[in-house]
């Protein structure tokens, strides 16, 4: 095999076979080191884009945290204010009705009154006696006076403003996130920064839920 003159590619001997293996070597090492190459360079890459996502990370949760607390304390607040009206308007309406009571229990003693004024007048008129001497006159243009005051405030108070709906309340609600991939726990720096993808801070949603008991028309509670 060695005998050709005209084959380029010999051993120092001038053995064409181990030519070729030696060629073949060269060939195989080069490429297994491109290869080793790129891998590194994707290592490195790799190294970089988790440090990014590290630093990254570490940014968000500040935020995420940030934003978290805003919202449960904006949930509770909106949940004292709800409470705060509901006690608002329970006690408004017993106030309203309260008032109500008392004027009608205060138009019944104005007309008492008034009715003894009309008696004593009519009494004195038809005595024969030493009553007749009395001066007194029923004083009917301050009872119609106080009986349009007694009208004009009862037409007040027994307009009934627009009462707010209750019937809704703001909750918070926890909302079901996908699981995270087990691969993705085992990348070392993911592991070592403990980059939980945010697991250990609850995902929730704002929602309007309707109260157990509601309000009618003359804002008292019914259920």
């Amino acid at each position: 095999m060695c005998s050709d003159e005209d084959e380029e590619i010999k051993c120092s001997s001038g053995c064409r076979l181990q030519g070729f293996i030696d060629e073949t070597d060269r060939d195989v090492y080069q490429h297994v080191s491109n290869i080793c190459e790129k891998i590194e360079q994707s290592n490195a890459a790799s190294s970089s884009t988790l440090m990014k996502t590290a630093e990254f990370y570490e940014a968000q949760r500040r935020i995420f945290i940030k934003s978290y607390k805003k919202e449960l304390h904006y949930a509770e607040a909106a949940e004292m204010l709800h409470k705060n009206l509901t006690l608002l308007q329970e006690k408004s309406t017993r106030l309203s009705q309260e008032l109500q009571k008392y004027l009608r229990q205060t138009e019944d003693q104005m007309n008492k009154i008034h009715q003894v004024e009309v008696d004593i007048d009519i009494k004195l008129r038809a005595c024969r006696g030493s009553c007749t001497h009395l001066d007194h006159v029923s004083d009917h243009v301050t009872f119609r006076s106080m009986q349009e005051q007694m009208s004009t405030f009862h037409s007040t108070t027994s307009t009934k403003p627009k009462t707010p709906s209750l019937e809704k309340k703001l909750k918070v609600q926890t909302v079901a996130r996908p699981r995270v991939s087990l691969t993705y726990r085992t990348l070392p720096l993911i592991h070592t920064k403990l980059l939980t993808k945010f697991e250990d801070i609850e995902q929730n949603q704002l929602v309007m839920e309707f109260r157990a008991d509601t309000w009618n028309s003359d804002g008292e509670s019914q259920t």
